[in-house]
């Protein structure tokens, strides 16, 4: 009895965590008010968008946001 409790604590802490980890990442690219698609740095600071994608950097994660039109997120400030 007393290892199912245990058990059941470790498994209710694991999925608690899981969850916290998850909650909030996506977040709101800070994108220019672009009007035609612009030149973007070199620089590399990939980032992971909710598509699955590996961006170069926000500014061309906006930039695909821009030419497909869609609600492309950062899920994470990495690669994904």
């Amino acid at each position: 009895m007393i290892g199912r409790v245990v058990f059941l604590g470790l498994l209710l802490v694991c999925v608690a965590a899981d969850a916290e980890e998850n909650s909030g990442l996506l977040r709101k690219p800070s994108c220019p008010d672009m009007q035609e698609i612009m030149a973007c740095p070199l620089n590399l600071a990939p980032v992971c968008g909710s598509d699955g994608n590996t961006y170069a950097n926000e500014c061309t994660l906006c930039v695909q946001r821009q030419t497909t039109k869609m609600d492309i997120l950062i899920a994470k400030d990495e690669s994904c």
